[in-house]
C-alpha cells in the first residue's frame, strides 16, 4: 500500500503507476492504515486532500447549470461530498467512505479544525439529500427524469455505516429498516455489506441481532461453495463480516 501511495498522499484504485487517484481507494487506505497503527505522517497528506478537495458541484457555475438547465436529476448541488475520481461530481459510496475515514482520524486526534467540520457536515447533508423515497440509497441520485430510483443494498449499507453518529434521524432509521428487510438476498457481496453495516447498530434495536444471525448463516452457506464467488473483494468482505465476533468492525467508528 505504501509503495502505491502518490506524492500528494492519495492512492489510485489500481497500483500500476498510471491510474489517477481515487478518493474511494484513498479513504479505504487511510482507514486500513489507521487500524493497522501506521504513523500519523503516513496518512497526513491523504487526510488533508480529503478535507480540502471539492467536487464539480462545489463550483457556482456547475450549481447554476443543475438549477437552471440540467433538471433531469433531483438533488441539491449545494450539499456535496466526494467523487470517485477528481473533476467529477460526488457519489454516495465514496462520500460514505470518506466520512468514515475522516471520523476515525478525527477521533484519534489526527485532524481537526473548522474546515474538517464543514466537510463532515456537507458530506452528511449530501447523503441525506440523496436518500431514496422510503429509505435507502443507490449509487447517486434518488430521482432521475421524475422517476424514483430503487435503493441498492451495498450503497445503503455503506451510507448507514457513515451515518452511525446520526442514528436518531428518521431517514437513518427508515433506511436501516429497509436493509433489514432484505436478509433473503442471494448475493454474498450484498449480505456481507449488510452485516458489516447493521452490526454497528445492534445495540440500538432489538431486532438487529437475530437479523444478523440469519444473515451470517445465509452468507456462510453461500461462501461454503468454492465455485460460487469468483472475485476477491467479495471474499474479503465475507471474511470481515463472518469474523466480526472475534474482531473489530473496520467500517464502524466508535462513538
Amino acid at each position: 500500500m505504501l509503495a502505491c501511495q502518490r506524492p500528494n498522499g492519495l492512492w489510485p484504485a489500481i497500483g500500476d503507476g498510471t491510474a489517477e487517484v481515487s478518493f474511494w481507494a484513498s479513504a479505504i487506505a487511510v482507514s486500513t492504515l489507521l487500524i493497522l497503527g501506521a504513523t500519523p505522517s503516513t496518512v497526513a497528506g491523504a487526510l488533508d486532500n480529503l478535507v480540502h478537495w471539492r467536487p464539480l458541484e462545489a463550483s457556482w457555475m456547475v450549481r447554476l447549470k443543475f438549477r437552471l438547465s440540467d433538471r433531469q436529476v433531483r438533488f441539491d448541488p449545494t450539499k456535496y461530498g466526494w467523487a470517485w475520481v477528481p473533476d467529477t461530481v460526488s457519489w454516495v459510496v465514496p462520500t460514505s467512505m470518506a466520512l468514515i475515514s475522516l471520523e476515525r482520524a478525527k477521533r484519534r486526534g489526527l485532524i481537526r479544525g473548522s474546515e474538517l467540520q464543514k466537510r463532515l457536515r456537507l458530506g452528511v447533508e449530501m447523503l441525506l439529500d440523496r436518500v431514496c423515497p422510503g429509505g435507502g440509497w443507490n449509487a447517486g441520485n434518488a430521482v432521475v427524469y421524475g422517476v424514483p430510483l430503487c435503493p441498492h443494498i451495498d450503497a445503503t449499507a455503506i451510507a448507514l455505516a457513515a451515518l452511525r453518529f446520526h442514528h436518531n434521524l428518521p431517514i437513518v432509521r427508515d433506511s436501516l429498516t429497509w436493509i433489514l428487510n432484505r436478509i433473503d438476498c442471494s448475493s454474498a457481496h450484498s449480505l456481507a455489506w449488510m452485516i458489516l453495516s447493521a452490526a454497528a447498530y445492534k445495540d440500538m434495536r432489538p431486532e438487529i441481532s437475530p437479523a444478523l444471525d440469519m444473515a451470517r448463516d445465509r452468507l456462510a452457506a453461500l461462501v461454503d461453495d468454492p465455485g460460487a464467488i469468483q472475485d476477491t473483494s467479495t471474499i474479503a468482505l465475507a471474511a470481515l463480516a463472518l469474523g466480526l465476533e472475534n474482531a473489530n468492525n473496520p467500517f464502524e467508528v466508535k462513538i
